[in-house]
Order: C-alpha cells, then structure tokens, then sequence
C-alpha cells in the first residue's frame, strides 16, 4: 500500500537518485504539515473545552510536529544545493542539522509541559469530557502511527535518518496520545489528579525521545564509523578482484545523501607499476557502482611468497588470532638489509578498544614477536578504524 501511495504521488522517473530522495523527503514533510495541523486544531479544541492539561500538551506535541516537519522540508531542500568552494563535499550534512533541531524542539516542549503537568497534579481540577472526544483522539492515535509507518516506510526507501527522526516524532505524538485518553477516561470516573500524571508522562516521554534522536545526529555530525556491515560488505566486493591480497582500513564518510569511501588493498610488491593502478582503478569502479560512494584507494604492495613473511603470518595466527582485542593483521613485510632487520605489520582492533588497552596490546604483541624473533627490530601499527 506504502508503495502504491509513494508511485501515485512520487513516480520514480529517470531523475537522478539524489533530486528522487529529496522529493520524496519534501513530499514527507508535505504530508506530515498537514497530518499534524488538522490534528492540532482537532486536540487542542478538545483540550480548551475540557481544561486538559494533558490534551493540550498533547495538542502543542502535535503542533511542534509540524514546525519539525517544515525543518525536515528545510533540510532537504539545503541538502540538495551542490557543492561549492566553501563546501567541497555538498550540503548532504544540513540533513543532520535538521534532524538535530528536531530533537531540540523536542526536548524544549517536553520541558515546558513538565510545570504544567506538575501545577495540575498539585492543584487538579475536574476533567469530564464527553464520550465523542475520546473517541476522537482514538481515531488521532490510529492516523498518527499510519503516518510513522509511512514515514519510516519513506525511511528505509531513501536511508535518511531524518525521516526516520519524523517517524518517530508522529509515533511519540500517538503514544501520548494513549496516555492522554486514558486520563481522559479517568477524568469522567472523577480520577481527575491522573490528567497531570499522564501529562507528565507525556512530558518526559517527549524528553527522551529528543535525546535519542540528538544523540544519533549528533554523531552523524561528528563522523561515526562505519557498521560491520558496511565493512563486510565493501572487503566482500574488493577481496574477489584479481591481484586484491587483502583489505584493511576501510573507513567511509557520510554527507547526507553522499558518501566517500577509503580503504587500503595489498597487492603483490611484484607488480608492475601499471599492472597496480589497474588492479586500483578496478577496486575504484566496482565500489563506486556498488554502492554509489566515492572511493579512494591506497596501495600496500606485500611479499606474500617471501618465507620470512610466511613465518610471522604463522606465528601470528597461530598465537594471536584468538586474542580478543584484535581483529586481524594486514601489512606483513620484511626489511632485511645489511643495515636494518625489521618486521612490519598492522593490526586492527575492535572499535570499542580504549586506548589504554590499545597501548598494552602494542607492548604485548612487540615483546612476544622479539621473544619468537630476536634477530628483528618490530614495527606495528594499530588501528580501529575498520575490521580486518
């Protein structure tokens, strides 16, 4: 039905994907402005004629909805502006900030609602509404999650947490919505005190909602790594490409709708110069159709036939595979001159490893491969930046 409703209204036509997805966010925030401003006046007419605390904190939610929604049209249409000189990689990030100021406004209604609701429970006053107005807001709960559906339906279809934040918004909106007609039904059996009691609730209810989803744009800002997911799924397209030994240090960048992606292959040392930018360029096009991302790459030329190699390779799996703050070693080489006799290796840790343990896994790992290969200075480098 999700999909029959989007078509009619949203064709997906030839455009590129990036004037699709913003369309369809506007289209979101379209609908939604006018879900939650029928609402609005609907509970908040309610609320007057009842003296409701709770229906009409309940109403003001359902009006900051739609200030959040024309935020959510906002940032799509900010998101859309192409790069500039001053910002080299788009305007896709404008999507978090959108996104964050939804939680703001969130978070300052819970708050102010909280006085509101907590004068009523020290002072309540009688609420008696009549049987039609609860029935109304019943039937608001039922058109509010159809719209959370839709929205995360519209969510999933174009990866954008700021639907996904706009969702939530009209889910949260249909929650208070079940406390509000319960202290409506208390209200008529004289249990008036439970309409600030279901105020607050509401109140507090709207408080952590906005946390959660400031604290997902929040990190989307800031640069959050990418999932284990992401990372098998970029290693399992490259590992197959010929002349690909291995895969380390994946990182990808989100902008939005935009995304970069680097990430370190090893090829053999042996390889001519034009033989690796070739196996390169094919790393290159087969992410960049993949995924859509645009990906830099970096060679690590290796030995893998050199003997030496082959021994620490062994040692290492053999003695260190199984340690858990490790995820893999990458990178294996040899120097062996007349001057310098050095193994050099990179090790990957998981991503929740702090950075004391990082500093006794290096003194670990150092001490334990001078001890198997005393003739050799090591050389490691640890890194959490992707899985191996």
């Amino acid at each position: 039905m999700f999909e029959s409703i989007t078509n009619k209204f949203i064709p997906n036509t030839r455009e590129s994907s990036q004037s699709y997805r913003t369309r369809i966010g506007k289209f979101q925030g379209w609908v939604s402005v006018a879900v939650n401003l029928i609402l609005f006046i609907i509970k908040f007419t309610i609320g007057l004629i009842t003296r409701s605390v709770s229906v009409i904190a309940d109403a003001v939610h359902t009006l900051s909805d739609v200030i959040s929604s024309g935020v959510v049209i906002w940032g799509f249409h900010e998101a859309e502006k192409p790069a500039d000189a001053e910002h080299p990689y788009g305007h896709g990030r404008i999507e978090y900030i959108a996104t964050l100021i939804i939680a703001i406004l969130l978070i300052v209604t819970g708050i102010e609602f909280i006085e509101s609701s907590v004068h009523r429970i020290l002072n309540p006053e009688p609420v008696n509404p009549q049987w039609w107005m609860i029935a109304i807001i019943i039937l608001t709960i039922f058109i509010k999650e159809f719209t959370a559906r839709y929205a995360e339906y519209l969510s999933s279809l174009i990866a954008s947490g700021t639907l996904h934040a706009d969702a939530w918004h009209h889910r949260i909106d249909a929650i208070s919505s079940v406390l509000v007609v319960i202290a409506m039904v208390a209200g008529k059996f004289g249990y008036h005190a439970l309409d600030g009691w279901m105020g607050l609730g509401v109140s507090l209810f709207i408080i952590w909602t906005g946390f959660e989803i400031a604290k997902e744009s929040v990190d989307d800002l800031i640069g959050a790594p990418p999932t284990e997911e992401e990372i098998d799924e970029i290693r399992n397209l490259v590992m197959p490409i010929d002349g690909v030994i291995g895969v380390h240090d994946i990182t990808v960048h989100s902008y939005g709708h935009d995304k970069f992606i680097s990430l370190h292959i090893e090829i053999d040392a042996n390889e001519s110069p034009g033989k690796a930018h070739d196996i390169a360029e094919d790393v290159e096009a087969l992410v960049k159709e993949k995924t859509g991302a645009e990906p830099t790459v970096h060679m690590d030329p290796v030995q893998p036939n050199n003997p030496m190699v082959k021994q620490v390779k062994t040692y290492l799996e053999d003695n260190w595979a199984s340690d858990e703050r490790l995820t893999g070693f990458h990178d294996i080489r040899i120097v062996d001159t007349e001057k310098h006799h050095v193994i050099l290796f990179g090790v990957n840790t998981r991503l929740d490893t702090t950075k004391s343990e990082k500093v006794a896994c290096h003194k670990d790992l150092v001490n334990s491969v001078i001890t198997r290969f005393p003739e050799f200075e090591v050389n490691i480098k640890i890194s959490s930046l992707s899985k191996y």
